[in-house]
């Protein structure tokens, strides 16, 4: 059965209501990501090699390109969630002070904030066009999440800048060639490394694996294809897909849906 659920887009990025039967893949964003749990099975997430347990006063931070997954049991009532994918360049715009990063994974939450996130659910399964809640109030809320003068630890910390040249290199070709699903032989033999090597300084410079980054870039796209209205046919192709069922398959292991529900859930936000 097909969940539904809501996505609003607007300067500070995106945020969906969704609801979530099936287990999360091990996978990451470029955007920092913050998960607030609604009600029904709140599943065990594990965030850069951490186990997160997210509850009624406690959501879940990640960093961008932070690797997460998220496990449900076989049977329970599906969890719902109010999920936030904050834009990197929105963040830095509102944290002038510095680059800003999560150092835990568990973000406290405050009686306001839990009574917000009840309100956005309350407007957001209505099953109606959300009108009453504004632009504003959901960059005020997403604002309020993302707290200044954290301390970030190395492990944790990642915004997507790359040192090393061969790194930079390899992404700007797995970039090029997302559809085309890239040999990471010919990627690593073309940056002048071994396989093994690359592997290890890849996953070194960026904390994930060049699978888990490729696929990240895959979702990335899909996702900005989705919303432009493209064929589902030719948006699995475009990602590296012969088939679009197992496109489907991929791009729900990887956002909790469908392609088909997460478009027919879309909406601009002003």
């Amino acid at each position: 059965m097909r969940e539904p659920i809501k996505v609003l887009r607007g300067t500070f990025g995106r945020m969906s209501l969704i609801r979530v039967r099936r287990d999360f893949v091990t996978h990451a964003h470029s955007e920092a990501h913050v998960i607030i749990w609604l009600g029904g099975e709140p599943g065990l997430m594990t965030v850069g090699g951490r186990s997160a347990c997210v509850g009624p006063e406690m959501a879940i931070a990640i960093n961008p390109l932070e690797p997460h997954s998220h496990a449900f049991p076989p049977a329970g009532e599906p969890g719902l969630f109010l999920v936030f994918y904050l834009d990197l360049d929105w963040l830095r715009a509102h944290r002038p002070e510095g680059a800003f990063a999560f150092d835990d994974p568990h973000l406290p939450l405050s009686g306001e904030q839990r009574a917000t996130a009840a309100r956005m659910r309350l407007l957001l399964e209505g099953g109606e066009d959300p009108g009453d809640l504004s632009a504003y109030e959901i960059e005020r809320f997403a604002d309020s999440l993302c707290r200044p003068g954290q301390a970030v630890s190395a492990a944790r910390a990642f915004d997507g800048r790359v040192c090393d040249f061969r790194i930079r290199k390899a992404i700007a070709m797995m970039k090029h060639a997302v559809g085309a699903r890239p040999s990471f032989d010919d990627v690593a033999r073309s940056v002048g490394m071994s396989r093994p090597h690359f592997f290890a300084v890849f996953k070194s410079q960026t904390k994930l694996t060049p699978n888990i980054y490729l696929n990240t870039l895959r979702v990335e796209e899909s996702v900005r294809l989705l919303q432009s209205g493209e064929p589902l046919t030719s948006i699995a192709y475009q990602v590296g897909f012969t088939q679009q069922s197992n496109f489907s398959r991929f791009f729900r292991d990887h956002v909790g849906v469908t392609p088909t529900a997460y478009r027919s859930a879309s909406q601009h936000q002003q």
